[in-house]
């Protein structure tokens, strides 16, 4: 009987480490086949989707409850899949709303579970509490995280992010300006609305504004707006439209290509903003919804003890990158910020020794086995 894994990622980000898991999977071990919950990146990597999971995306309460019965309705189509299948093995993928009830599940049924990146292993003062007891395995790229998880009783390896192998540029910078037909010798700022339909719906028009507003001060600028790869460039035209009648180029590639070569980036609050710091790219990390998720916002920061909200600043727990939430992200501050790092040599330069300390802290120059290894040795029987 062959083999068999189940990678479950419920967020842009996961799919894109599942595709990438996958693809190593193959590799090493073709006769094992995997299914998995994911997304584009997955399902072109090979991976037999369960469900789909590109519309799931939602921050906040308001948010995720339109999103919930599609999530529902896939859980019991997982949970009915892998009673019937009996995987080998079970790699969940963050996204612990959805996948850590699944791993409770998984193990009452004597199902394996190797849980790859666990949901908030960036905190460095707690980690979930049930995580030990519905796992495995557990491999997260933060030293600290293992360290916590460890404690707790939990069979948990540091690991490096895989985005210090994945986040590269593919072309130079004269190819990817001609593509878009760019100067490359004028300032580039990129523009990251978010993959979630909500955030994009929300800053689309911002950042037209924003945009307007820069070109009456620098006219050389020019602006790149990353697209999802799930969503439509008609339709972010149409939101750009609402706050500029600037034309903007989109870029739908990948977003890599976009960080790598920009002088400056406005990034949603998300992966993307690690990948911009990996990616050398100073930032301005900026997260705004509608007045809903704004009122949800001002009532749960405190609870929740939210200083920081990007990764960056996370990680290294302290101010690395501005972060400008709901109505503090006015076209006018944003507008300030972003001049404020095209001009200012130290501010860009405090960044950029920042982000060298990221590189570092997720795993940059360790003798450290790669997730990969530890999810093949969980296979063969040799962790």
């Amino acid at each position: 009987m062959k083999r068999s894994v189940v990678i479950l990622a419920g967020e842009a980000s996961g799919d894109l480490y599942g595709a990438d898991l996958a693809q190593t999977l193959k590799t090493r071990l073709p006769e094992v086949e995997i299914y998995g919950v994911g997304g584009a990146r997955m399902a072109e990597a090979g991976v037999h989707l369960v469900a789909d999971s590109r519309a799931w995306g939602a921050i906040g309460v308001v948010e995720s409850l339109k999103v919930a019965p599609k999530v529902v309705w896939a859980f019991q189509r997982v949970k009915r899949f892998l009673h019937a299948t009996k995987p080998d093995l079970i790699v969940p993928i963050d996204f612990g709303a959805f996948n850590v009830p699944l791993c409770r599940w998984a193990k009452r049924w004597g199902l394996r579970v190797l849980y790859y990146i666990p949901p908030g292993s960036w905190r460095r003062d707690r980690q979930g509490a049930d995580l030990p007891q519905c796992t495995d395995w557990i491999v997260t790229p933060f030293q600290w995280s293992a360290e916590l998880l460890q404690a707790m009783g939990a069979r948990a390896y540091w690991a490096p992010h895989p985005l210090l192998r994945l986040a590269r540029p593919s072309v130079e910078k004269e190819v990817f300006c001609e593509r878009l037909g760019l100067d490359p010798y004028r300032p580039v700022i990129a523009l990251l609305p978010g993959s979630r339909r909500h955030e994009v719906r929300a800053l689309t028009p911002l950042y037209a504004r924003v945009a307007d507003s820069i070109y009456s001060v620098m006219p050389e600028a020019q602006f790149v707006i990353s697209v999802a790869p799930h969503l439509d460039p008609d339709w972010i035209h149409i939101l750009w439209a609402d706050g500029s009648r600037q034309w903007v180029p989109t870029e739908k590639h990948s977003v890599w290509n976009l960080l790598a070569h920009a002088d400056v980036a406005l990034v949603c609050s998300g992966t993307a903003t690690l990948e911009a710091a990996l990616l050398n790219t100073p930032m301005v990390i900026v997260y705004r919804g509608d007045w809903l998720m704004n009122l949800e916002y001002r009532l749960r920061r405190r609870r929740l003890q939210l200083r920081w909200i990007g990764l960056p600043n996370l990680i290294l727990q302290r101010d690395v990158c501005p972060e400008l939430i709901q109505e503090a992200a006015s076209p006018e501050s944003l507008t300030r910020a972003l001049i404020k790092l095209l001009r200012d040599e130290a501010t860009r330069a405090a960044q950029l020794q920042a982000f060298a300390e990221i590189r570092q802290a997720l795993g940059e120059g360790q003798d450290l086995p790669e997730a990969h290894e530890r999810v093949i040795n969980a296979l063969q029987g040799a962790l």
